[in-house]
């Protein structure tokens, strides 16, 4: 079975956020975001938005061979890029993917942020959608395999420190300079390549997590883990920091 590791990156629906939450409010949108992140910090909550508000505006996904070697990272909808676009690419493409799809914390962020945006531009994704063993089950990995999900044991460990910990726990650079708290600036001062860039290294590190849990979990032996690490090493000349 192949498999594809996927990652986004996003931006906050600010239009969405004032129209809902300041609805009748003679404010623009900037004002709006603010009130909004402001009311949350005073109430002690965190300045990462709920899922609703996020829009997707990089999708990188890797291929993965039979033999678990990482074969190309792509990012989706380069050409005629547009938000619509790479919505309806990605479940174009997962929906024909016949393997296992492999995120770190898609369950929690990645895919509902994807399904309530196929909601938004009516997009149908059938098999996705489907029970048993669809990509919304969350102890069968026949479609998606979220690796904090199953690091964490289901929710039984809070995972303190993230995926950035569990990169440089397995000898990965882990994030840089630019981590997920920064997208939104980089997206608002037009650097969308640095967002790509960005996705882009997210799944080439996902990736040798996901190799490094295959490894733990039975799935394939040492010399296995071996051959398709080496295969695969050329990519992380890919990482910038």
């Amino acid at each position: 079975m192949g498999f594809a590791i996927f990652d986004i990156e996003t931006r906050i629906d600010k239009k969405l956020l004032r129209q809902v939450f300041f609805a009748g409010q003679e404010i623009d949108d900037e004002e709006a975001y603010r009130r909004y992140l402001e009311a949350r910090r005073e109430r002690g909550g965190s300045d990462f938005l709920p899922v609703t508000l996020h829009v997707p505006i990089s999708i990188a996904v890797g291929d993965v061979a039979d033999n678990h070697a990482l074969r190309s990272v792509e990012t989706l909808a380069l050409a005629d890029y547009s938000e619509e676009k790479l919505v309806r690419e990605f479940w174009e493409r997962a929906e024909r993917f016949n393997g296992c799809l492999v995120s770190f914390n898609g369950r929690g962020f990645d895919l509902p942020v994807l399904e309530l945006q196929a909601l938004r531009h009516g997009v149908a994704a059938p098999m996705h959608f489907a029970e048993p063993g669809s990509g919304r089950s969350r102890y069968l990995e026949t479609r998606h395999l979220d690796l904090c999900d199953f690091i964490a044991n289901h929710g039984a460990i809070r995972l303190s420190g993230g995926m950035n910990l569990l990169l440089k726990m397995i000898g990965m650079p882990g994030k840089g300079a630019t981590d997920g708290s920064r997208v939104q600036e980089l997206y608002e001062a037009g650097r969308i390549d640095e967002i790509h860039s960005y996705c882009r290294n997210d799944v080439i590190q996902t990736y040798f997590l996901f190799l490094r849990v295959e490894l733990m979990r039975g799935r394939i032996d040492q010399d296995a883990y071996r051959a398709a690490y080496d295969a695969s090493a050329p990519f992380l000349a890919q990482l910038n920091g």
